[in-house]
């Protein structure tokens, strides 16, 4: 007979399963983990530390979490629903969005996002500017949409850079910007190839972090001191209760699982084509009066299937 698992030995599994996959601290690049990290309440110092590594220019000093769904205008539209969307001190709307899975039109997808925030905070009214009353209706905040890859962007020239800012600009003269309110910026993780024991700033520290933080074992002296503390201990496994932990192993497994099936049916579709080709090659060898063993040996079919074309 079965033995019956105890709630003990049922609420212990999680902990059990992510010592036997060598988990000790969850990856940021799931978007679970991501999400859970810089983008739940109480985590807004998280995500401003985030902020202040990839957009150190900007000087952010304070963030207020927003929804992270947008209803579409029209019933045959698609909605927007983001990784994390915020405001920031000055007014400024940022949209981050994780994406570990190469996708060829990603860029396209940062614009479709970037249409939310600027549909919803069109309208300013009057300003005052010069002792001057200006109507300006259409005045946007600064609004930000930001991309994390696990891979290199594609449909735009090639760069070393990790972090790339897009903004939109005269074709003939790329000096001239059009407008300075929407910014697109990619963060390219694969591109970053620093070792934990080169970090310098804030920003290597995120970079590495975003990239590594599912494969480190253990919190190592370089990142002692740098005020990551919060940000590590939240991250690590053991730490988390233990709902979060059966949905993070139970969406990494699923995601494994997905990440299998689909190599299995490209793999699939590879020998289909092999088979398809070599047919091809067999039939027109054929159709030249080229006997079925010498046809045999380069196609590698059997005689039967050679004599059935």
């Amino acid at each position: 007979m079965k033995k019956k698992q105890t709630t003990s030995e049922s609420l212990s599994w999680p902990l059990e399963m992510a010592a036997e996959l060598g988990i000790t601290f969850i990856d940021l690049k799931r978007d679970f983990a991501f999400k859970w990290a810089f983008g739940t309440s109480g985590h807004e110092d998280l995500l401003l530390l985030l902020l202040k590594g990839l957009l150190p220019d900007k000087h952010i000093k304070s963030v207020t979490l927003g929804p992270q769904e947008q209803q579409p205008d029209r019933e045959d539209s698609q909605g927007g629903i983001y990784d994390i969307h915020c405001e920031t001190d000055d007014g400024s709307s940022l949209t981050i969005e994780m994406q570990v899975c190469s996708q060829a039109d990603f860029n396209d997808r940062m614009v479709f996002y970037s249409s939310f925030p600027i549909r919803n905070r069109v309208g300013q009214g009057i300003v005052v500017k010069d002792d001057m009353e200006i109507y300006q209706k259409y005045k946007l905040p600064p609004i930000y949409t930001i991309g994390i890859l696990d891979f290199e962007l594609m449909g735009v020239s090639k760069s070393d850079r990790v972090i790339r800012h897009f903004s939109i600009r005269e074709d003939e003269d790329g000096n001239a910007q059009f407008t300075d309110s929407v910014h697109y910026i990619t963060v390219e993780l694969p591109k970053f190839m620093k070792e934990s024991s080169d970090l310098l700033s804030l920003q290597d520290y995120i970079l590495y972090l975003l990239k590594n933080m599912g494969q480190m074992k253990e919190i190592t002296k370089e990142f002692q001191g740098k005020g990551l503390d919060k940000l590590l201990e939240t991250c690590m496994f053991a730490n988390m209760n233990q709902d979060l932990q059966m949905q993070y192993v139970r969406r990494m497994m699923a995601e494994k699982d997905r990440i299998g099936q689909l190599a299995t049916a490209k793999m699939q579709g590879f020998e289909e084509g092999r088979e398809e080709e070599r047919l091809k090659t067999a039939k027109a060898m054929k159709a030249e009066g080229i006997s079925t063993d010498v046809i045999a040996k380069c196609t590698g079919l059997t005689p039967e299937q050679i004599e059935s074309l």
